[in-house]
């Protein structure tokens, strides 16, 4: 199994590789023209935890001090042998999507409601809350952005996605700030930056096999 974690180019030479999704393997650079794929070889891929989760976000934050990076979602994999033709029929989009977050990285403002009673209370609905959003957007100035509504649950209720030249972060922040300082009933949290996971295209494919739970941290058995 070739399990992939990005696409980067201008990877500083200094870098080293976190941990792999599975203990046993490695992450390994694998030469596409003057760009590096950031890859393991597995047996299979681990089912989706918190951990295995969290290791595959470590080995894709690591490469942000790249000129570009273009993050895959957790469980992007294809067979052995099948790395070339997969790589092949996706270059067009890769290189449209390299040339669009070169430089840049992904902002996230979350949007937290301050008192959980608040949604009894008549606290911000969906109107007022892409009200706010629409304010941070014309405060940012920024022309990428993604609005996303949370889910039900938890105090985060919607969050608003920027892609930025990382060299415009500290006057993002001071642009934002004004408003901010004005929510009423809502707190707004900056935080990255991130990989551009909300502005890369869906390069998924579902695993062939995964690892029960309880065997993610050991290597599978590989098929005859």
């Amino acid at each position: 199994m070739f399990y992939m974690y990005a696409v980067v180019e201008g990877l500083p030479p200094a870098w080293r590789p976190p941990p792999a999704v599975v203990q046993a393997a490695s992450v390994d650079r694998h030469r596409l023209g003057p760009r590096l794929l950031l890859a393991s070889t597995l047996d299979a891929v681990p089912a989706s935890t918190p951990k295995t989760l969290a290791l595959h976000h470590d080995v894709v934050a690591s490469t942000l001090d790249a000129h570009a990076v273009v993050p895959f979602r957790y469980g992007t994999a294809v067979a052995d042998g099948e790395a070339d033709t997969w790589l092949g029929a996706q270059r067009i989009a890769l290189d449209a999507a390299l040339a669009q977050v070169r430089g840049c990285v992904e902002m996230s403002v979350k949007l937290l409601r301050l008192d959980s009673g608040l949604e009894q209370q008549g606290g911000p609905g969906d109107a007022e809350l892409r009200a706010l959003a629409d304010q941070l957007v014309d405060r940012a100035g920024i022309e990428q952005w993604r609005y996303r509504p949370a889910g039900t649950g938890g105090n985060v209720v919607a969050s608003v996605a920027f892609l930025l030249p990382r060299t415009e972060l500290a006057e993002f922040l001071s642009r934002i700030a004004p408003i901010a300082s004005r929510a009423i009933g809502v707190a707004v949290v900056p935080t990255g930056p991130w990989p551009a996971y909300s502005f890369v295209p869906p390069f998924d494919r579902p695993p062939l096999s995964v690892v029960p739970p309880s065997q993610s941290s050991s290597p599978a058995r590989r098929a005859g």
